[in-house]
């Protein structure tokens, strides 16, 4: 096999030159490749959603490849789950506590108004802190 790396009569090509000067003809490829996806496409309308299902049907690990296979490289899959309004984890779970002890005292909060149920909450909350009088 000839080495690649040489012209004829045995002397190596300068680095930069080319075995081709003239080089492919302009636009050979660009036609190409615009005749090939123009093609792609058109089939692609006729027959790729009937296809998309038959590969599904028949062979579902090839068609999952195929779909694998056309999301970028680059993606990358985070899953953050998120309390809501970002609470912290300890802080979540006091509004938990909060909630269940409202439930407890007020089996209907569900069906009343916010305002009412912080209302009640917050008479609850300065009872509890409230300082007892004592008589005497």
């Amino acid at each position: 096999m000839a080495d690649i790396t040489h012209k004829r009569g045995g002397t190596p090509w300068q680095p930069g030159q080319s075995g081709n000067p003239a080089g492919r003809p302009k636009g050979t490829r660009t036609a190409f490749s615009a005749a090939f996806v123009a093609d792609l496409s058109a089939s692609w309308a006729e027959n790729g959603p009937t296809v998309l299902n038959t590969v599904a049907k028949r062979d579902p690990n090839r068609y999952l490849g195929v779909c694998a296979s056309i999301i970028p490289k680059g993606v990358a899959v985070s899953i953050e789950q998120r309390l809501p309004g970002n609470m912290d984890p300890a802080d979540w779970a006091i509004v938990l506590e909060v909630m269940s002890a409202v439930k407890a005292e007020l089996p209907d909060a569900n069906s009343r108004r916010p305002g009412e149920v912080m209302q009640y909450v917050s008479e609850a909350l300065r009872a509890h802190s409230s300082k007892p009088v004592i008589e005497g």
